[in-house]
């Protein structure tokens, strides 16, 4: 992890010389032909047409620079300068933005932006800014998460023992151990291997990222548990972004939010669309109860008391 932001840290250094060539590094785990790679693209475009091409944002798709836990090392280490991830990867730096990891917290798109860009979404962002040194710019609703498998699960009983991949987060963890399955932490580039392998038999992601990855090439099901919905972020180094111009940090915000509302309209736009295109190509979709999910939410958020508090708010949020 050390060696990979000392290279980033010399490649930037050799990339910015004046104010008038700034190069900056963002880095993604998705595919090219994950929206989120189109959205990356939009916010470098735009932010080289604020700044009259003043600020060159250089894009590393698929973990080129590391999985999402090394490049946000290199990040608030300062050696890279933007990375894209959801605020719920961040708990491991500041426990408060695990609770972006928290089950049916969000109902919709509109519940997520009225968080996120209303009063407890800034207070919590201030925080891990402070705290941390993770600023983090524009909004992008992924969906809700969905369950794929390959044995079909109907209810929450048919979770027993399931072998499935989460995010390396304690967070999903919990959650996935309460539901009553067997979850084992794993970084996204190795999911497709392993479950053409069997390594696991399950994973769990939006629509628009399991269509982007092939999964319906090593999954049979798709079961709408809808148990969370989350969403991508640009990602700063807090110090770091305070010290650009003031002119420069505007064109990013700027840019972030602009970036943000192409991928929420395309996911919108996308989402049916994405569920069909999936059936087509062999998967079953699964509908289910959700009601026994949604009772053991309050489960997950007792291992989680200095959460408790902020989930609240963040639901009420909605009303």
């Amino acid at each position: 992890m050390r060696f990979i932001a000392l290279i980033a840290a010399g490649a930037l250094a050799g990339a910015v010389s004046t104010a008038s060539a700034e190069t900056l590094r963002l880095g993604h785990g998705q595919d090219p032909s994950d929206p989120v790679h189109t959205a990356a693209k939009t916010f470098a475009e735009a932010v080289s047409e604020k700044t009259g091409g003043e600020v060159d944002v250089r894009i590393f798709p698929s973990s080129s620079l590391g999985d999402y836990q090394q490049m946000q090392e290199a990040l608030q280490q300062g050696g890279m300068d933007i990375v894209i991830e959801s605020i719920g990867t961040l708990s491991r730096y500041h426990p408060l933005a695990g609770v972006e990891s928290m089950p049916y917290l969000f109902d919709d798109a509109a519940h997520y932006a009225a968080v996120w860009n209303g009063e407890v979404g800034e207070e919590l962002k201030a925080k891990i800014a402070d705290e941390a040194n993770f600023l983090v710019l524009g909004h992008m609703y992924r969906g809700a998460r969905q369950l794929t498998a390959n044995r079909e699960v109907q209810s929450i009983d048919d979770l027993a023992g399931l072998k499935m991949r989460v995010s390396p987060m304690k967070e999903r963890l919990v959650t996935w151990r309460t539901f009553g399955a067997s979850p084992t932490p794993m970084s996204w580039s190795e999911v497709f291997t392993a479950l053409q392998q069997g390594v696991i038999e399950a994973q769990e992601n939006p629509l628009a990222t399991i269509q982007s990855a092939s999964l319906d090439e090593v999954q049979d099901y798709l079961i709408l548990t809808a148990h969370m919905a989350n969403g991508f972020t640009f990602q700063f180094n807090a110090d770091a972004f305070e010290a650009m111009e003031p002119a420069h940090q505007q064109a990013i915000r700027e840019a972030a939010n602009e970036a943000a509302d192409w991928y929420n309209a395309y996911i919108t736009e996308e989402e049916a669309a994405i569920l069909a295109d999936l059936k087509e190509k062999g998967m079953t979709v699964v509908e289910i109860d959700r009601a026994p999910f949604r009772a053991k939410a309050d489960e997950v958020v007792a291992e989680f008391p200095e959460l408790a508090d902020w989930y609240r708010r963040m639901v009420a949020a909605s009303n």
